[in-house]
């Protein structure tokens, strides 16, 4: 006999629908607005992408504007919660006695465990992507999510890069600290592409060990005149 459902049950069932579409409506929202933009993405787009009625979107979230906040917040989250380890490690170099070459080196290696956690996950990728986006359309409509997730990372890095350098160009030290950054979320995000098209592809993918091989050139190579002119003073 099939089991007749109390009006508790029923509201419990709708609760829990109401929950799994509000969290397909986020997830879709992440992806198509780090595809997209904002301007770019519809909400009738979002709806379809989460197999929903178009009113849904504004009676979960009042409409486009604050899904996209809500797509945001949830990224922010996440990413800080995951970047939280590296930023603390960062610190502590910064902190550290190394100098010159030396914390150059421990600078590369922190960023190349940093790529080495999070190559071939999806969502940062993604994530990152959607925060990009976020600042590249400098419209109304931007949180700073960019900001508030990796400003840590590349305010620590530049202090490292200053430290080892002695300060000697500080606006410099800011731009590599930010390539440094942008140069890992790229190669993370776009790095399947570089997949072999077929077993009979000999030409082997760039690994993360080589993207650290880069950014070490890019460093050293950047204040090498400095270093020799210590070298010979």
């Amino acid at each position: 006999m099939k089991k007749k459902l109390t009006p508790a049950n029923t509201t419990d069932q709708r609760k829990l629908k109401g929950e799994a579409t509000r969290e397909k409506l986020v997830i879709e929202a992440i992806r198509l607005f780090g595809q997209n933009g904002y301007k770019a993405t519809n909400t009738r787009a979002l709806a379809e992408a989460a197999k929903c009625n178009l009113g849904l979107i504004t009676f979960h979230f009042g409409g486009k504007q604050g899904l996209y906040e809500a797509a945001i917040e949830r990224v922010k989250r996440r990413l800080i919660e995951m970047l939280s380890p590296s930023v603390k490690n960062l610190e502590v170099l910064a902190q550290s006695g190394l100098t010159g070459k030396e914390l150059f080196t421990a600078l590369t290696e922190e960023i190349n465990a940093l790529a080495q956690k999070f190559i071939g996950m999806e969502q940062v990728a993604g994530n990152a992507l959607l925060l990009l986006q976020d600042i590249n359309e400098k419209n109304p409509h931007s949180t700073s999510g960019y900001r508030d997730v990796f400003f840590p990372l590349i305010a620590n890095i530049e202090a490292i890069i200053n430290k080892a350098t002695d300060n000697i160009n500080p606006s410099r030290a800011r731009l590599s600290a930010f390539m440094i950054i942008n140069t890992t979320l790229g190669f993370l995000r776009d790095y399947p592409i570089f997949y072999p098209v077929n077993t009979q592809d000999d030409i082997k993918q760039p690994s993360i060990a080589a993207l650290m091989g880069l950014i070490s050139h890019h460093l050293i190579g950047e204040f090498d005149t400095y270093f020799k002119f210590r070298q010979n003073c």
